[in-house]
């Protein structure tokens, strides 16, 4: 009798034959997913984008010695071979994974700056051939969602996320304090847990009871019951306006807002949140000490306001008012 050449290979290797990776159901995936690709999946949420190069050195660039065991013995000149070579292969395992993020539906990419699509012909095919950048796509806003359980009014939209495209660089310095925060202050000098001890909100808006006045921070930080609401300072705005034009933007604006807010609000939690204002492009003091005069101006001397070129500086300063027993 003629053996049945559709009955070869295993039953996984027919149903993956017959089944296309992009029509797998959430549950599939998310039982296909591993540590790695949820620490990424969860990152790019927070962060909204993220670039290539940050992602190979986040999670793949293992030490060089952890997959060349011969590293510590060899020369300086071999040892400079292999950073080379565990370089290339941390590149290559990013891609493989992305690419199997993709064909799942989780990730989209994309290499285009939307500022480029005015300039001529000849000069957008250069800008277009830039870093790839990675996003969520629909499917992986849900599916972090689900498995992390984030609250309703702090999920992000797919259309967010679309619209936001256009300001990736904005939201890129952002997701750098993230990164900052989780991977240094949380991780290596710091035994908290996330979604536990300490949580990240890149989308929460702060109101006041009656839901008249609104702030809307560029992120929210919680550390046990400390609210902190993240302002990202790129130095573009003045700390002061002239009286005559009070209506315009400005820090101090800004802070009366939030004191208009916090002021006649009845959770406690909210009221004695933290305004901190990261400036990572401050090289003398000027701009930080400018900040906390206008804090002075609208809060008196109550410290509600804290600033520093990392949040390191948010987090040592925060340390330093609390009373010692």
């Amino acid at each position: 009798m003629v053996a049945n050449n559709d009955s070869s290979g295993t039953k996984d290797e027919q149903k993956n034959k017959r089944t296309p990776k992009g029509d797998l159901s959430i549950g599939e995936v998310i039982d296909l997913i591993t540590i790695r690709e949820w620490n990424l999946l969860t990152d790019l949420y927070f962060c909204r984008c993220m670039p290539q190069s940050t992602a190979v050195n986040i999670y793949f660039l293992d030490t060089t010695q952890f997959h060349y065991p011969e590293y510590t013995i060899a020369t300086n000149e071999v040892r400079n071979e292999l950073d080379i070579k565990n370089q290339k292969r941390a590149l290559i395992a990013t891609r493989r994974t992305i690419k199997r993020l993709k064909d799942r539906g989780l990730i989209e990419s994309s290499n285009f700056n939307p500022d480029s699509s005015n300039l001529p012909v000849h000069q957008r095919k250069n800008e277009i051939l830039g870093e790839s950048w990675y996003y969520l796509s629909s499917r992986g806003l849900k599916v972090v969602e689900m498995k992390r359980g984030i609250l309703e009014e702090n999920r992000l939209s797919k259309h967010e996320l679309d619209m936001e495209r256009a300001k990736k660089q904005h939201f890129w310095e952002l997701a750098k304090v993230y990164l900052d925060l989780r991977y240094k202050w949380m991780n290596e000098e710091s035994d908290l847990k996330q979604f536990h001890d300490w949580d990240w909100y890149p989308s929460l808006a702060v109101q006041d009871d009656d839901e008249t006045i609104t702030v809307r921070p560029d992120a929210v930080l919680r550390i046990g019951e400390q609210l902190f609401y993240v302002e990202l300072d790129r130095s573009t705005e003045p700390v002061q306006r002239s009286p005559f034009f009070s209506d315009q933007v400005s820090i101090e604006n800004k802070l009366a807002r939030y004191n208009n807010v916090l002021k006649i609000s009845s959770n406690k939690i909210i009221r004695e949140g933290i305004i901190a204002f990261v400036v990572p492009d401050a090289i003398y003091n000027t701009r930080l000490n400018n900040i906390e005069k206008a804090a002075k101006k609208v809060f008196g001397e109550k410290q509600r306001v804290l600033a520093g070129r990392d949040i390191g500086d948010i987090i040592s300063s925060y340390e330093k008012l609390i009373p010692t027993e």
